[in-house]
């Protein structure tokens, strides 16, 4: 049996074996993006490499044998740096977005998409949650948002945007009017946070600190809270629903201490010594280098208040939990981009039915406007393995711009799966897999170098080639390429 090191351990496996089996043994954990059981090595993507420093050669590990003698390195800064080169080539392919337009352009990164489909099923209290968890105050900012997210929405390009703002608005003042219940909190953790200022950035702190089960409480000068809200007519801003929205801030247990000016009042120096962490949202106070004092900056727009309360609340948990501050690391984003007119004919096609392709805007028919959203964003945003290793070896979009990349094709599907040439890496899983379940036509690779991609032969359709293993090959790829119409993989909201 050969013995191996790997990692500086030393590990003995059966005859035959792969460097990736013997590193399994150790638990040294390699990339792949073109391996899956029971199915051989088939080498094509190669961000498995590794180094065997005796002889100096770089390997792939799905393929390459164990031999007794190697010392492999599988996470030296050359081979992530390696594996980052063939990740940024692989998505110099890529024709996909990882995250719609719309959810891009909230500054708040509400889950729109998400939010759409629970409304087009009919879901109203499920899309009223995600909008409350991601916007704070979403039947508020259903009157006083400037609404960028419908500026950049692609149906917009095609016809008209979906009317986002209304939606949203919609679904969360009747989530209010039907008695909605509070969200429930993380367990108590004993922590106590001091908020100044209860705007829409401090409300938004507040929130999301009382969710993660941390006592907040939020000091405001003026009379009531709500900030600048509470200076809106009430034609723009009606006052039942802001105070429906400040009153399930108190369900969860934040309390407000109205009248109550820091600096003048109370010096900040008192909450200081009271509590574990401060909030302000005011611009004459700054975070200090002592830790436990953050500022949620003021902005103009209301959702980008709402973001950045958010943003130091989250700051705010990391310090409690850890004693330091943390840099969240930002998932990778795969990006179509603008398209034009003509390849926006071919986008929209097989994205919704023709009725919902054929209607007009129409924001008080909410099931039916919802409807119409093309579900710009991917199937698989969580188990793509090309966007989980993208993020984690650091690979830079437009690295090597986007000269390979195919032409758009139009998205097809069957009954059960949904097919997206754009996303296909070709890294022949669902090749093989077709071939192996004895599919009368299964897939294959069709032209040649830059053109290749993957297709069902002689011109079949994607039901034809998909009978038996269609479930298999969504399973195995990598990507969100093929996928299954109706999956989920982002929560919704309990």
């Amino acid at each position: 049996m050969p013995e191996l090191t790997i990692d500086g351990k030393s590990v003995e496996v059966p005859e035959g074996s792969t460097i990736l089996q013997a590193a399994d043994r150790v638990g040294a954990d390699i990339p792949t993006l073109c391996h899956a059981p029971d199915v051989r090595p088939l080498t094509s993507c190669m961000v498995c490499v590794v180094k065997e420093t005796v002889t100096g050669r770089m390997l792939p590990a799905c393929s390459a044998k164990a031999e007794d003698g190697m010392v492999i390195e599988t996470a030296s800064e050359e081979i992530r740096s390696a594996r980052r080169e063939v990740l940024q080539l692989l998505l110099s392919e890529h024709l996909g977005d990882c995250e719609a337009p719309c959810r891009r352009t909230c500054a708040a990164s509400t889950d729109i998409p998400l939010m759409l489909r629970q409304i087009a099923k009919g879901d109203m209290a499920a899309a009223a949650r995600i909008a409350r968890r991601d916007l704070v105050l979403p039947a508020t900012l259903g009157w006083v948002c400037a609404a960028p997210c419908e500026k950049t929405c692609r149906r917009g390009a095609y016809d008209e945007a979906i009317s986002i703002r209304e939606l949203h608005r919609r679904v969360a003042e009747e989530a209010l009017e039907n008695g909605l219940a509070p969200p429930e909190c993380d367990a108590a953790t004993g922590k106590r946070v001091a908020v100044v200022g209860a705007g829409p950035a401090g409300l938004a702190a507040a929130t999301v600190l009382q969710r993660l089960g941390h006592v907040c409480h939020v000091f405001e000068k003026a009379e009531e809270p709500g900030g600048r809200f509470r200076k809106l007519p009430e034609d723009e801003l009606p006052r039942r629903v802001l105070d429906a929205e400040i009153g399930l801030l108190r369900k969860i247990g934040v309390t407000f201490e109205t009248g109550c000016e820091i600096g003048v009042v109370r010096p900040l120096k008192q909450l200081r010594e009271e509590y574990d962490a401060v909030i302000v949202t005011a611009g004459e106070h700054a975070a200090d280098d002592a830790g436990g004092l953050f500022v949620a900056k003021t902005a103009a727009a209301p959702v980008r208040a709402v973001a950045n309360g958010k943003a130091a609340a989250e700051q705010v948990d990391c310090y409690l939990q850890s004693g330091a501050s943390c840099t969240n690391s930002k998932l990778y984003d795969s990006r179509i981009g603008k398209l034009d007119p003509e390849t926006l004919k071919r986008y929209v096609i097989n994205r919704v039915d023709q009725a919902s392709l054929a209607r007009p805007r129409d924001g008080g028919r909410p099931q039916e406007e919802a409807a119409r959203c093309l579900h710009c964003d991917c199937r698989t945003p969580v188990s793509c393995r090309l966007r989980h290793y993208a993020t984690a070896y650091g690979a830079k979009p437009g690295a090597h711009g986007t000269f390979g990349r195919p032409p758009l094709e139009i998205i097809q599907r069957c009954a059960g799966v949904l097919f997206e040439s754009g996303k296909c890496i070709r890294c022949g899983l669902c090749v093989e897999i077709t071939r192996s379940a004895g599919e009368e036509l299964g897939l294959t690779f069709v032209n040649r170098g830059f053109d290749i991609r993957v297709a069902v032969p002689l011109g079949g359709t994607l039901e034809q080639g998909l009978r038996v293993s269609a479930q298999r090959c969504v399973e195995a790829c990598p990507t969100g390429a093929l996928t299954f119409p109706d999956q989920e993989e982002r929560k919704v909201c309990e």
